[in-house]
């Protein structure tokens, strides 16, 4: 209201009213002034020594969880607030559990709330949020609004502070992915007995189906017979998880966001159940988190924060992919441990992707594949197939919802 045009207006009509002697005018101007910069410091001064606190009950959190948020905000000056306006952001998946839904143009969810707080007072909201999608989000920024008493001035700030908050995926029933509940990677899993190339402890006559890499040929040429190595033994419980995030073989086809959450949440639901089998799980992904550009490559480990490192990396994922499983394949098996066996997670079969499986076959390692897609699944040779189509799914979901 009180503009500078206005504020000169009125010294200069102030004058004029003391030189021709006008005192009820000049009192008048003089008390305009007078509030006109009461209220100019009580704005200056009216987002000073003010605190926003925003906390999460717990910063990790699975889809259908519900977290509380409490806000906090504290005038830490003699100088009272009569209208205090917040706008805080809340990420669109995140839910304001019994509050009305009010978005920005950007569709992100507002807490728009009005409030006035005397000298040293404090104020705390409690809102409970509904997690209803993976994903790792950011509360915030927060804009704070205050002003003068009469409405004259208003002046505000943004806080940049930010809370952040992971869901991590949905973790599916085994039976929806073919597997049994009890001992679910069954076949998916290493062999307890896997030969170390190493240590070699004799030989043996060739048979047809050993692999030519395995000939001894000193012992070959000292017999006069094929012979073959004899390996000793080891023990091995590493299980390294491949997700392929590619929904379509072709990038010009689009992505099924549909069934790449599933994918992410069968990785998730596997390590998990790995990792509980007493198995070295690691994680290697053809996509990359959000803020990264490379793909994930989580080496097999069996701490108690391997799982935490897998859930938070798997809830950070992109739907894109950033390199053909086949090539990724090539790259990192290199650097797996002799005996980890690969679990690979797709839901598309392209012929790069079965070769790449069929030359780690061949090399020895134990190789399965749990295909999610819903066309006919792969056949590669010595590899284990399992097949887990998304209609039927689908279809389970609807008897499930039917029956309720």
């Amino acid at each position: 209201m009180f503009r500078r045009q206005t504020i000169q207006g009125l010294i200069v009509l102030a004058a004029l009213a003391l030189v021709t002697g006008q005192g009820l005018l000049a009192l008048i101007c003089i008390l305009l002034l007078t509030t006109a910069w009461i209220s100019r410091q009580w704005d200056r001064w009216s987002l000073l020594r003010l605190t926003y606190q925003r906390e999460l009950s717990q910063p990790r959190a699975f889809p259908d969880d519900e977290v509380e948020l409490v806000i906090r905000i504290s005038n830490r000056k003699p100088l009272p607030l009569v209208a205090l306006v917040v706008r805080d952001i809340v990420p669109a998946n995140l839910v304001i559990a019994g509050h009305d839904r009010r978005l920005d143009t950007e569709g992100r969810q507002v807490i728009n709330r009005i409030t006035s707080l005397r000298w040293y007072e404090s104020v705390v909201w409690r809102y409970r949020l509904r997690c209803t999608a993976r994903g790792a989000y950011r509360l915030g920024p927060v804009q704070l609004e205050g002003g003068d008493p009469f409405g004259f001035y208003r002046s505000a700030i943004d806080l940049p502070a930010r809370t952040s908050l992971v869901v991590y995926p949905r973790l599916l029933p085994l039976e929806s992915l073919g597997l049994p509940p009890r001992n679910p990677l069954g076949e998916l899993r290493a062999r307890q007995l896997i030969r170390d190339p190493l240590r070699t402890v004799g030989v043996r006559d060739y048979h047809p189906e050993d692999p030519l890499k395995d000939v001894h040929w000193s012992a070959t040429a000292r017999t006069g017979t094929l012979q073959t190595r004899i390996y000793e033994p080891s023990t091995s419980r590493e299980l390294a998880i491949f997700l392929d995030l590619d929904s379509f073989e072709f990038y010009w086809q689009g992505i099924d966001e549909e069934q790449i959450e599933r994918l992410i949440s069968a990785a998730a639901t596997l390590a998990k159940a790995g990792l509980e089998d007493g198995y070295a799980v690691g994680l290697y992904v053809n996509g990359a988190p959000a803020e990264f550009e490379r793909f994930v490559r989580l080496p097999p480990g069996r701490s108690p924060a391997q799982l935490e490192r897998i859930m938070e990396t798997l809830a950070r994922l992109t739907p894109y992919s950033v390199t053909p499983m086949a090539r990724l394949l090539r790259t990192t098996t290199g650097d797996l441990p002799w005996g980890a066996a690969l679990l690979l997670l797709s839901a598309i079969a392209p012929e790069g992707t079965r070769a790449a499986l069929l030359r780690q076959r061949e090399s020895g390692r134990s190789v399965a594949w749990l295909y999610l897609g819903d066309d006919a699944p792969p056949v590669v040779p010595g590899v284990l197939v399992k097949h887990a189509p998304l209609r039927a799914e689908r279809r389970a979901s609807e008897r499930r919802a039917e029956s309720k």
